[in-house]
């Protein structure tokens, strides 16, 4: 990669305020929600306690929460020098719980050999884990919060409701400066909060462009991407018009990531969810961007039911070759290239409506820390959270959920080793991001989870019009 986009993120990312996969990510938001991901399970994994030898349920782990009393003990002295090994403790006894979202296939396992390396360090520290899929993931946490059993560690596309309910450590309360410091700056600003605060840590990033079928394309006679969404159009229907069960645009408007797709048409069309610091959803130019997504839908130039699609139901489709384009990020592509090779695609940026605004939507997963109000637990949480962040524990990590490294090291490596991911790091001067650090982001994403959905059956006012009533109930 050229040494200019080499560390895009460091001096470009400044726009970048990543769900995924997506969303809440889907399989890898986010990172998206949202996304951030490949194939998601379709419902949670059990929590499983690595470390010991028995399999635990999400009660379990709330017992296991709820008996750990308060303690004194403070954080284990761990190394101040970035990238080194801690010397680790065996004098510290804890129960910790992880709540993270399924990026991949591999992503329970892939946390549990992190959390095997750590207990060779740390063995009187008992990680519970459960993986989640990103379907639904919002309602996870928020059935982890209501039932008083929040995990010490959550990764997650969203952090402003939580830290607006005073419910998390700052995050750097519990990561060593070192460890903070390997992050991007300007991709670990994106978990501050409005208050300036910084509750999160980057875990994972993404940019969204779209993918498309050349095989299709060429058969429809197109010879060229569209720009334009007048062109994105005329090219859909020429898709859809193959017939055989193919569509021309996937447009997932459902309840995983209706956020991210939505964002898309409405920066397309120069609007923004934001008047100020304010939620302005049924602004004029974002009614006119819903109104076109409507023009889309009537004209059948999108997939079945786009209105219920999540993201990787329209994955899905372009896998099996029954889709012409759609917006992805890196993991859907590292998980297509290595499952169905016989797709031909090739990458481009997301047509706008007058096709030289740019568009490109960023997404940064993020590490959480629950305040669970237990000095002990904080302590582990810290180790845990320093080891985790190893350049060879994180960049293994990272790499297995074929989305983009947050931390300078892993960048590097990582863009010498995948060069097809080159189009997305290319992407990131341009990308925008939702507005996570506002703390009636939350509101607005459910809002648009839950009703963005109705562009399907209704004019583009009536949908926003709806989805503004929800954001201004929740006062």
């Amino acid at each position: 990669m050229k040494k200019s986009i080499k560390l895009a993120a460091v001096t470009l990312v400044g726009s970048l305020a990543l769900a995924a996969c997506g969303s809440s990510s889907t399989t890898a938001t986010s990172p998206g929600s949202s996304t951030p991901s490949a194939s998601s399970p379709s419902a949670s994994s059990p929590a499983s306690s690595v470390g010991s030898s028995s399999v635990a349920s999400s009660s379990a782990a709330s017992s296991a929460s709820s008996s750990a009393g308060p303690a004194s003990s403070s954080a284990p002295a761990v190394s101040s020098a970035p990238g080194s090994t801690p010397a680790g403790d065996a004098s510290l006894k804890a129960t910790i719980s992880i709540l993270a979202p399924a990026y991949t296939d591999s992503s329970k396992s892939d946390w549990e050999a992190i959390i095997k390396g750590y207990n060779a360090l740390y063995p009187g520290v008992t990680v519970k884990l459960q993986i989640a899929s990103w379907t639904g993931f919002t309602d996870v946490v928020q059935t982890r919060i209501q039932g008083n059993d929040t995990p010490d560690i959550l990764n997650d596309n969203n952090f402003a409701d939580s830290a607006k309910a005073g419910l998390l450590y700052p995050i750097t309360d519990v990561m060593s400066p070192a460890t903070f410091s390997t992050i991007v700056p300007s991709l670990a600003g994106n978990g501050k909060g409005s208050d300036g605060t910084q509750w999160a840590a980057p875990d994972i990033a993404s940019a969204r462009i779209m993918l498309y079928n050349t095989d299709l394309f060429k058969q429809a006679g197109i010879s060229a991407a569209p720009k334009t969404w007048d062109e994105l159009l005329a090219d859909s229907k020429k898709i859809a018009a193959l017939g055989n069960g193919v569509s021309g645009y996937g447009m997932p408007m459902g309840k995983e990531e209706a956020q991210v797709e939505s964002s898309l048409w409405i920066w397309g069309n120069k609007g923004d969810w934001l008047s100020g610091t304010n939620i302005k959803a049924n602004s004029d130019a974002n009614i006119a961007a819903f109104d076109e997504m409507k023009t889309f839908i009537d004209a059948k130039a999108t997939q079945p039911n786009p209105g219920s699609s999540n993201r990787q139901d329209v994955a899905d489709l372009f896998n099996q070759g029954k889709l012409g384009m759609y917006v992805t990020q890196p993991g859907l592509v590292a998980d297509m290239t290595k499952k169905f090779p016989n797709i031909k695609w090739a990458l481009a940026p997301v047509p706008s409506k007058d096709g030289a605004t740019p568009v490109a939507l960023g997404v940064t997963d993020f590490i959480l820390a629950f305040n669970n109000k237990d000095a002990t637990r904080k302590a582990a949480t810290k180790t845990f959270l320093d080891y985790f962040y190893l350049p060879d524990v994180y960049n293994k990590w990272s790499a297995a959920t074929g989305l983009l490294p947050v931390t300078t090291g892993a960048i590097a490596l990582q863009q010498a080793a995948t060069p097809a991911n080159k189009p997305f790091y290319d992407a990131l001067p341009t990308v925008r991001y939702l507005p996570q650090g506002n703390p009636k982001w939350s509101a607005l994403q459910d809002a648009l989870q839950a009703n963005g959905g109705g562009i399907a059956t209704s004019d583009g006012k009536t949908t926003l019009d709806a989805i503004q009533a929800q954001v201004d109930a929740t006062g």
